[in-house]
């Protein structure tokens, strides 16, 4: 059975490493990967932004810690963009799809501490939201 590891959190501006600590209810999740696990096999993220600024922007999460055995990794996971909308129109709206990255065999450390963050880069459109499961094997 695979065991699961889920954060979340907002970034609220380009180009600013955010650590992902909380889990909805549950303010402080333990960051400890479990015993038995030797990698993580799948990556479950949902990125969007709120969309109030005119930009582009691409979100990457970070995975980082003691547990990472090769150094932290970086993976790029969403995209998003707005153009100001014509007087009397709406604007599209933003959504938060997840994507699912399998067989991406990221080699951890059990009883160490890992490490989630999410970066937007480009032009700030306002605060994203992003959310990131891994699971373990």
């Amino acid at each position: 059975m695979s065991k699961t590891f889920t954060v979340e959190g907002d970034v609220t501006a380009a180009d600013t490493r955010t650590l992902l600590t909380t889990q909805g209810s549950v303010t402080s999740p333990s960051q400890v990967v479990p015993a038995g696990v030797t990698k993580i096999d799948q990556i479950v993220v949902a990125a969007s932004s709120e969309a109030l600024a005119d930009g582009a922007q691409v979100f990457f999460i970070r995975l980082g810690g003691n547990a990472v055995r090769n150094g932290e990794q970086v993976i790029v996971v969403s995209a998003c963009g707005r153009i100001a909308v014509q007087s009397g129109s709406d604007a599209a709206p933003q959504l938060a799809r997840p994507i699912v990255l399998e067989n991406v065999d990221i080699a951890v450390a059990a009883s160490d501490t890992i490490t989630v963050a999410a970066e937007g880069a480009g032009t700030d459109t306002g605060t994203a939201h992003v959310i990131v499961t891994l699971i373990y094997a």
